[in-house]
Formats: structure tokens, C-alpha cells, sequence
């Protein structure tokens, strides 16, 4: 079976090659982004399974990439996990995914342990998608 693509979209170097360890280590496949331009544009090469995104960054914010992605009928339906190192509360955050269409919100603190399992689950979601695409056809 071939491993699930993820996109990861980071304006650090440092955090970008963290996630990619982490993730390569898991037998994704993963292919980087340095800002929210760039990933809007490798979304069109790369075809994710996952897109991991950092909320704030240069150009264009993980917000705006994440409606963008939610916006196209060619990727709406992308899983798509958002970091952030800025904390948010509860209410905060389910605010967020709501309005954004994200599936996910990542504490860039927390355990990565956690992080590995949103990106397992997402990945698994996105393969019954697109058998049931395959299916339908």
C-alpha cells in the first residue's frame, strides 16, 4: 500500500524539518512548504492526503489558506490539521475550524505523539474518501 502524501506548510525551517522527521519516521511521505503561497501552489502538484499548516505565517496566513483550500472543489476535501504555537482555549478553537473548515487544531506544544495520531486519523478518513470516489465512478 502506498504511504499518504502530507503537506507541510511552515515558515520555520527548523519546525518544517521537525515535522518531516517525525512524519518520515511514520512512512508518510512528505513534501514541504515554506508559507501559504507556496503551499496553495504545491497542493496543485503534490495532491496531499494531509496538509498540516501553520496559522500564522508570511504572504498568505494559514487561515486564508485553509479557505482557499475549503473554496476549490478540487480540494475541499483535503483533510487539513492547523498548528499553532499561540495558545487557544476550547471555544477558541472550535470557532476556528468552524468558520475556516478546518478538521483539526494542533498545540504546537503538545506531545507529537498526538500530532502522529490527528495525521493517522486524517489520512485514514481521506483513503475511505477517495475509495468511495473510486467506487462511485
Amino acid at each position: 500500500m502506498e504511504s499518504a502524501r502530507i503537506l507541510v506548510v511552515e515558515d520555520s525551517a527548523t519546525q518544517r524539518a521537525i515535522y518531516k522527521d517525525m512524519l518520515e519516521k511514520e512512512g508518510y511521505t512528505v513534501f514541504l512548504a515554506q508559507d501559504g503561497a507556496d503551499g496553495l501552489s504545491k497542493v496543485k502538484t503534490v495532491s496531499p492526503d494531509v496538509i498540516i499548516t501553520d496559522l500564522n505565517m508570511p504572504k498568505l496566513s494559514g487561515f486564508e489558506l485553509v479557505k482557499a483550500l475549503k473554496h476549490d472543489e478540487k480540494t475541499k476535501c483535503i483533510p487539513i490539521i492547523c498548528v499553532s504555537a499561540t495558545y487557544m482555549d476550547i471555544v477558541s478553537k472550535m470557532k476556528m475550524l468552524m468558520q475556516y473548515g478546518a478538521e483539526e487544531y494542533f498545540y504546537a506544544t503538545q506531545n507529537q505523539a498526538e500530532l502522529i495520531a490527528k495525521v493517522k486519523v486524517m489520512a485514514r478518513i481521506r483513503k475511505i474518501y477517495m475509495d468511495l470516489l473510486e467506487k462511485n465512478r
